[in-house]
């Protein structure tokens, strides 16, 4: 337990009371949480109990994630007027919690949130989109691939892309798609602290959303890479304000 970081483990523990006052694990601790999570199990071979990969991507502490999961990256691009580098970047080495704000603040810092209605209601299309497109990212792809997973706003479209452990290849057609779990401990947590929701709906928000947002239509394409495009209207990066002029 000491190669993890209590306040990632309390953090967690309050995101859930966004779902229910009486979430099970405002009543447990840590290590209770974390069994009921399935981030702690028995090794049959050895007999010894002890914390998972996943437990470690979730609540580690940085020092205890680079040694384990060396190839654990995120990089954000924002490529719109340097076409040949980028306009900006981050590089993202840190705990699954603190990637998905990291991610978040990265994209949104970057793309604009018009006013959108769905039927009655206004909502953020851009923040619904992002949410789950990031957590896809994080709870989704193939740890043990020496793949940097990347994330690209471009001024047409949003790519992301992740090492995967395919169950087939090409684009997913949303009637047809039969959604496979591929890190069931990282997904459960992201589902129980908000970030994520049932296995399967993140396809259909992304389609709705995309489609008040940009007008477009999303594109899922799996293969040893899973690659989700969110295709953007003019408006998306234009940024305001006063031009230089020559």
């Amino acid at each position: 337990m000491d190669v993890l970081c209590p306040d990632l483990i309390e953090r967690a523990r309050k995101m859930t009371r966004a779902r229910s006052n009486n979430h099970p694990w405002l009543s447990m601790d840590d290590e209770e949480l974390l069994r009921s999570a399935g981030l702690i199990l028995l090794d049959h071979e050895s007999r010894r109990e002890g914390i998972t990969l996943a437990a470690i991507l979730l609540f580690g502490k940085d020092t205890t994630i680079m040694p384990a999961l060396p190839q654990h990256k995120t990089d954000m691009i924002f490529r719109v007027q340097n076409l040949d580098r980028y306009d900006d970047r981050d590089v993202i080495v840190t705990n699954l919690l603190d990637s998905y704000d990291r991610m978040s603040e990265f994209a949104k810092k970057h793309l604009n949130d018009p006013f959108v209605l769905d039927g009655m209601q206004s909502v953020s299309a851009r923040d619904a989109i992002l949410r789950e497109i990031i957590s896809n990212s994080l709870a989704h792809r193939d740890y043990s691939s020496d793949y940097v997973a990347k994330m690209v706003i471009e001024k047409d479209r949003i790519f992301a892309e992740s090492s995967n452990r395919t169950h087939g290849f090409g684009n997913l057609n949303l009637t047809t798609f039969e959604p496979f779990p591929k890190n069931p401990a990282i997904s459960k947590v992201f589902r129980e602290i908000g970030l994520a929701d049932e296995l399967g709906s993140g396809m259909r928000n992304t389609y709705k959303f995309t489609k008040l947002y940009s007008g477009g239509v999303p594109q899922f394409i799996e293969g040893d890479t899973f690659k989700t495009v969110i295709p953007l209207n003019g408006t998306a990066t234009l940024k305001a304000g006063p031009k230089s002029w020559d």
